[in-house]
Order: structure tokens, then C-alpha cells, then sequence
């Protein structure tokens, strides 16, 4: 499926939306294409799936998409913008989509994909959320350091390291998956949150705050 042309199935309904009561100026613009209407019903599946997959982090995912919809997609004023902009966050969540959703036969862009999401620690107290943040993106390998009472870090090429979660905070969920994310061959990941503004003893995500894991290789 290339930006410049492409084929989709026809939906019986088109749009993830009613497109006869279409009153937005972007609602309008969506519609005024089949292919973006199409595309819209096809995030609208996918971001269902997705919700499912990251139950323990729903309101991080409600979260980033309603900020994806406010500063990406509703700033196009076109459909070719609308195309591309469709095409990159249904690539960003194609990774988790089980069978019943996953487009087949389709080439999206080439993006680090969404493979977990680490929520807010459930303790308030010890990681409050009305500390003050500022954003942090960070690249590397996921390591297992719960033995050294660390937790699991990313580890960069150059050795640098940054907490991903304490071992203090870990739950199973998230201590599984981030294990198994490490474990693959040559796996590398860029994480993206954000970091407490009071320095650190260690370089680290904010435990009160929701974080993004992406895979950049393989």
C-alpha cells in the first residue's frame, strides 16, 4: 500500500464515523475520499485491537492516540496529507494486531512499530504523578538487571543506561514482556517518555508517567 496509490477492499461502512453527519471541516475532509475513509475505518480496527492487547495500560494508549488525532491528523488540510498520516500510525500499531484485524497484502511505511506500553506505577505515593517531567527518548537494548536490584534498563551501544522500570515497581505483566522483548536477537528499542525534571541518581522514566516501546530492529 504506497502513499502515492493504492488499492483497499471496499468496508461496508466506510469511515469509522458516519460520514452523512460529518460536521468537523476533518470529518469532511476524510470522507471526501474513499480511500481515506477507508483508511480511517481500518485505524478505527486497529486501535480497538490495540486497546485489547494493552489492557493494563488503556489510558496510555486513549491517551497518545486522542494526542495523535489533535497534533498530527487534524492538522492536515488535504488528503494526500491524510493518507500518509494514516498509513504511519496504522504501521506504529501494526505489530500487535492479531489475525481477525492485520491488514494482509499491505506495504506500510517502514516506522519502529508500538510492542508495549509501561504504565504508571500503581503506587501513587511512592510515584506520584504530579511530579514535574520533561520528555525523554531513549535507544537501545532492554536488559534484565532485576538481580543486581536495578530493574530492566535500556543499554545503548555505548553502555549508557536508563531505567525503564525499578525493580521496585515491576509487575508481572510488564517484567514478562520486557524480558521477552530483550531476549530476541539483535532486538534494539527506542522508548519514549518522560523523565522526572529534579536530577536523578540514575537516568530514568518516570515511574508515574506512561511509556512507550517501539522496535527499531530487527
Amino acid at each position: 500500500m504506497a502513499a502515492a496509490g493504492f488499492i483497499l477492499a471496499p468496508l461496508a461502512g466506510a469511515a469509522s464515523f458516519p460520514c452523512d453527519m460529518a460536521k468537523q471541516a476533518i470529518e469532511k475532509t476524510i470522507c471526501s475520499s474513499s480511500e481515506t475513509s477507508d483508511l480511517d475505518e481500518y485505524l478505527g480496527r486497529y486501535y480497538a485491537a490495540a486497546r485489547g492487547v494493552f489492557r493494563h495500560a488503556e489510558a496510555c494508549l486513549v491517551s497518545d492516540q486522542r494526542a495523535w488525532l489533535r497534533t498530527v491528523r487534524d492538522a492536515c488540510k488535504d488528503t494526500a496529507c491524510l493518507k500518509r498520516t494514516y498509513l504511519d500510525r496504522l504501521a506504529v500499531l501494526h505489530a500487535i494486531q492479531p489475525g481477525a484485524t492485520s491488514l494482509r497484502n499491505v506495504d506500510l511505511p517502514k516506522v519502529p512499530p508500538l510492542v508495549w506500553i509501561v504504565p504508571p506505577a500503581s503506587d501513587q505515593v511512592a510515584a506520584p504523578r504530579n511530579r514535574a517531567t520533561t520528555p525523554l527518548v531513549a535507544s537501545g537494548r532492554i536488559v534484565d538487571e532485576i538481580a543486581s536490584g536495578d530493574g530492566i534498563v535500556l543499554k545503548s551501544n555505548a553502555g549508557e543506561k536508563v531505567l525503564i522500570v525499578p525493580s521496585m515497581f515491576l509487575e508481572q505483566s510488564t517484567t514478562d514482556a520486557l524480558t521477552v522483548l530483550g531476549r530476541l536477537p539483535n532486538a534494539t528499542y527506542e522508548v519514549r517518555g518522560r523523565t522526572e525534571t529534579q536530577a536523578q541518581p540514575v537516568k530514568a522514566f518516570a515511574t508515574g508517567q506512561c511509556a512507550f516501546v517501539y522496535r527499531t530492529a530487527p
